[in-house]
Order: C-alpha cells, then structure tokens, then sequence
C-alpha cells in the first residue's frame, strides 16, 4: 500500500503543477498537457487518484475542513465551536461553502472521467471501466446533493469534446441518470473478465473484488432510491426493491472504504483525522467539540459507543458521566452569546467533551464511503413504508443498529463492541413502529459520524433526528438550518450563462433554497 501511494504521488507530481489557478476555468482544467495517450497510459492511476482525492486529497484538504466539518459536522450539531467555524451560527462564508463544488470537478471528476474514456469498450478494462462508473456516481452524488443542479453529463470532457462551459443538470436528471449508472454497471460486472488489482484503494485487489464492487453498487442504489422518498416515493421503492434483489453489502467486512496510510504524508492520511487530531490538529487547539445534542443523546440512552468517540478536551477523560457537549450558537465574545452563559458550563472551555483522536482519528483511520450499517437502516425504513426488502423494519433495523456499534473495531481493535454490547442497547431502546422513521434516522445519524456530508444529506430527506436550530445574531438563514452549499462566485463569469439558468431553475444561491429532492 505504502509503495502504491508514493508511486501514485511521483506520478501526481507534474500533474498536480499544472492544477494551479482559477478553479472554475474549465478549460484548463479539463484540458490535461500532462496526459499521454490511451494507449500508453496506465488507467488503474485514475482510479487511485478518482479514489483518494474523493476522501479529500486536495491541497490543504480545504474542501473537508470547510463543509464536511465547519458546515455539515457543526450545522448537524454532532461539532460545536465557539469560535470562527461559521456552520456552528449558520453564517454565511462563500469561500467556505463553495470549497466542495471548487474542489471536486479539478481533483474528482476529472480522474474518473479520464478512468472512464481511457477504459471504455477496451475488454482487457471491463471491470475497470465499471468500477469508474460507480466511483462516478460517488463523486456526482455527493456534488449534486451539496448544491442541486450542477454540471453533469458535460463535465471532465474539455480535453476530450472540447466542452468547457458544461450545462447545468437538472438534479432529478442526475438522479435518474446516476441510478441507471449502478444498475448498467453492477450487471456488467464479470468475475471471468480483467482483474481490479491494487488500484482500487476500496477493495485492494481482494480476489472477490468484483462481487464486492457489485455489492457496493446495489447498496448505493439504495441510498440514491431513498433520497426520492420525499419527491418520487414511487420510483424511490422501485429503485430500493431492484437494490435490494441486487444484493446488498451484508456485513462489516464488506464496507466500502478507503485504507489510509499514516507514513505517506498530507498525501495518504485520512482527510478528517490530518485537520482534527493530525497535522494541524484542530481539536487540540480547542477548536472543534461535540455537541452537547450528540453527547446527550449517547449519554442519555447509555449508548456504549460513547467512551470510544468521546474524551474531556482537557483531561482525555473519557468516562461516559463525565463527558460534557457543548452546545451551539455560542461564542467566547464576552456578550450575551458567550459560553460562560450556557447552562451547566464547566468553568473551562477545555472541560468540553471533545472527539476521541486515539480511536477515531487515527491518521491510516479508514474513510467509509458505503457500510453495513447504512444499509440496514435505509432497509429498515424501506421496511416500515412496506416495500419489499426481505425482512420487517424491527429485524433491519436491528441489523443495522449492531452492525454500527461493532463497525467501531475497524476504527481501532480497542473499540471492540459485541453482539452482545447491542443486544442490551436494543433490549433497553426496543424499535418501536409507531417512532420508527425518527429511530431509524437518528441511528442513521450516529452511525455515519465522520461523513458529515451523508449525515447532513440524510436529515435533509428524512427530518431526523429532530434538531433545535440556534439563531446567532448575524446569521444569514433566519436562525434555520441550512439546505444546501453555495456555488462559487467565479461560476459567474466562467460558466455565466449556464449558471444563470440553474438559479432560474433552483432558486437563489443561497443556504435556504431546496435541492429538487428535499420537500418541505
């Protein structure tokens, strides 16, 4: 792993020279002088790249600090901070909430689309080719569910079609698109064509790749389907049944994830785990906290996965009755809004629970893309709304309970929790049908802490958990919740006309205009 990593950054290096600039000038962008032909390049590079920067491999990581912690973390009030992290007030900062859309066109789409064009209806690539489409459907699906519509079928192909002021999708064509992407690309898959190998930092040349790949593809399905609930419950059960008769991920050890490498650098370590505990060391600089929303409710339902995410900031206590969130909408101003005020405040800032860095920010932590426990739970309100996925909302919803509380060992050993450890938990904290829908999405919550982006996502289309929004002075959404990101303002002039349609479409660029899939 370690050698694959630095031989992808030698290659890397001359690329990464020339992705300097105007972050929205698609013609550079698209253009790659640095790119040999098709007949000489070695495609498995694509996928490496595609892969790694999706877990947020750009320069400084900006666009994870930016929206995947500073927004989303803080606005799903799992971070808190009292200090210039602007998604803890809901303030509006445009470079921060166009960080993602800057970042994921240069140093995401681009490599896939190079996989894809490179490997396309080449047979010793078949595998190959698929596995781009699914890692573009990752990409796309998590542009278009930050900011609605977005460059889609025209994007990444400067080079190739001379396209370098793409279109903005609508999103439901997007959505519509991306779900005929995983299922063309799961039936592809075929165990007696070319091997995935090594390039494939999810599955690492595990001799089942391709079933694994296959298994991935459905499980995304379902997410995808799921997000319709509120605008297409139709086409969402049509689309959660084909997942589900796919074939799923069914257990731990088939989770889709990046492996990290603590010895490569800012290059190879875990994007979250460099900003907060690593390199830069966010948390130890009194940064970043849990919420007092997200301890709460662990320590209040004697969740047992508290000791392992959770330590006093100043002691490294992690006994669970000692921990203490601290909520948002404060600051350290000396005003009414300053953290002395809030209830049961500790006396000390730094007396504040804070994220537990020796298991879960680990600089070679994985990145989880897809899980197990995901998975259950989104069958488990497949289940309650009746759909056919097998098993009722109760048996998924266990499932996926107990698969996330054991999913904590692949963070670390130390953090092992049993089947047993859940069983007690489900045996005090029964599923109950008539709660099921906030029962379900709250464990959906907790079990995806890290990707803030799915866990901002997810309460956007479901409502849940139930979250008490904070009303800063200053704050540029009337004290609500933000529903989306910003595009950047250089999109203006570079993609102008296009732009403009979007925001016809959409409505203005601003945190409270709804992406198509997100209903009041």
């Amino acid at each position: 792993m370690k050698h694959l990593y630095r031989t992808a950054l030698l290659i890397a290096l001359p690329v990464a020279l020339l992705l300097t600039g105007c972050t929205k000038d698609f013609e550079s962008i698209n253009t790659d002088t640095n790119k040999s032909s098709a007949d000489t390049y070695v495609p498995g590079y694509n996928l490496t790249r595609a892969q790694l920067e999706f877990t947020g491999n750009s320069d400084f990581s900006y666009e994870t600090w930016r929206v995947n912690i500073i927004y989303a973390g803080m606005m799903m009030q799992q971070l808190a901070n009292t200090g210039w992290y602007a998604g803890d007030k809901y303030i509006q900062n445009d470079a921060f909430a166009s960080a993602y859309f800057d970042v994921a066109y240069r140093d995401q789409v681009k490599y896939v689309m190079d996989l894809l064009e490179i490997t396309k209806d080449k047979p010793l690539y078949a595998n190959l080719y698929q596995v781009g489409r699914i890692v573009r459907v990752l990409i796309f699906h998590r542009i278009t569910d930050l900011y609605g519509d977005i460059p889609y079928s025209e994007a990444g192909l400067g080079y190739y079609r001379r396209v370098f002021t793409p279109k903005y999708d609508t999103q439901s064509s997007i959505y519509a698109d991306m779900l005929k992407e995983l299922d063309e690309a799961a039936k592809a898959l075929d165990d007696s064509k070319d091997k995935i190998g090594t390039s494939d930092l999810v599955f690492r040349g595990a001799t089942n790749a391709v079933t694994l790949w296959k298994k991935t593809a459905y499980s995304l399905m379902l997410r995808l389907a799921m997000r319709l609930t509120k605008v297409d419950a139709p086409t969402a059960k049509t689309w959660a049944e084909k997942a589900y008769a796919g074939g799923l991920i069914s257990s731990n050890a088939e989770n889709a994830y990046v492996a990290h490498d603590a010895a490569g650098g800012r290059t190879t370590v875990n994007r979250n785990s460099n900003i907060l505990s690593g390199e830069w060391n966010a948390t130890g600089k009194g940064e970043v906290f849990l919420s007092k929303t997200f301890i709460d409710f662990l320590k209040n339902n004697n969740d047992p996965r508290l000791p392992f995410m959770a330590q006093i900031h100043s002691s490294g206590n992690t006994t669970p009755a000692q921990q203490v969130g601290m909520p948002n909408g404060y600051d350290q101003n000396g005003g009414a809004t300053d953290i002395t005020h809030a209830a049961n405040y500790p006396a000390d800032v730094n007396n504040y629970s804070t994220i537990r860095s020796s298991v879960m920010l680990k600089l070679a932590a994985p990145t989880f893309l897809v899980t197990y426990a995901q998975v259950e739970l989104l069958l488990a309100e497949a289940a309650k709304r009746g759909w056919s996925v097998g098993e009722s909302a109760a048996a998924h919803y266990k499932k996926g309970v107990t698969a996330a509380m054991t999913q904590l060992a692949q963070f670390d050993a130390g953090a092992t929790l049993s089947e047993s450890d859940a069983d007690n938990y489900l045996l005090a904290h029964p599923y109950a049908d008539a709660t099921g829908f906030q029962q379900i999405n709250t464990q959906y919550w907790v079990a995806s802490f890290l990707d803030w982006y799915e866990v901002w996502s997810n309460w956007r289309r479901s409502d849940y958990p139930t979250l008490v929004p904070v009303n800063y002075v200053g704050n540029a959404t009337g004290g609500k919740i933000p529903r989306r990101m910003l595009y950047p303002a250089s999109e203006a002039s570079a993609n102008g006309t296009n732009l403009q349609q979007a925001l016809s479409r959409q409505g203005d660029n601003v945190f409270m205009t709804r992406v198509w899939w997100d209903k009041p």
